[in-house]
């Protein structure tokens, strides 16, 4: 009885204490990481939001196209003129991503890496009127709507 005692006692204190040394002093708490950490260190990336769009086929919505990406740009100044034209970018992003899903896409198919990043990438080009800020997918997601 003793023993099991002894392992219960050490249960508890493990459960408690554990949390407590793993994030060290209670007064150095750690802000929470922003995207751009936590998908990379790197300066020369530029994190952009999930971008969605529906999918329409024969008049009604099959479902939805989600994408997460980022640009690399190694450039100094294209990296400013990026930060500058970022709702731009979100917005020729978003347009090339809708074009896509209602025109080459088909529903209950694999999407295509390669065309999506074809039609994106030339839709940073052309809002930033120069090449160098190079699309990095992330994410593809489809989900097909219920019913």
């Amino acid at each position: 009885m003793s023993v099991s005692r002894r392992a219960l006692w050490f249960g508890v204190f493990a459960s408690v204490a554990g949390p407590a040394a793993a994030t060290g002093s209670g007064s150095q708490q750690q802000a929470p990481a922003t995207r751009q950490e936590r998908l990379t260190s790197a300066e020369t990336y530029h994190p952009m939001p999930t971008l969605s769009a529906g999918v329409l086929q024969r008049y009604s919505t099959r479902g939805t196209l989600v994408v997460d990406c980022g640009l690399d740009v190694p450039d100094a100044e294209l990296r400013r003129r990026v930060r500058l034209n970022d709702p731009r970018l979100r917005d020729a992003l978003r347009t090339a991503l809708a074009s896509y899903a209602n025109t080459y896409y088909r529903d209950r198919s694999a999407p295509d890496p390669a065309a999506l990043t074809r039609m994106m990438q030339q839709a940073i080009d052309r809002v930033l009127g120069a090449s160098g800020a190079q699309l990095l997918l992330a994410n593809i997601i489809y989900q097909r709507r219920q019913g």
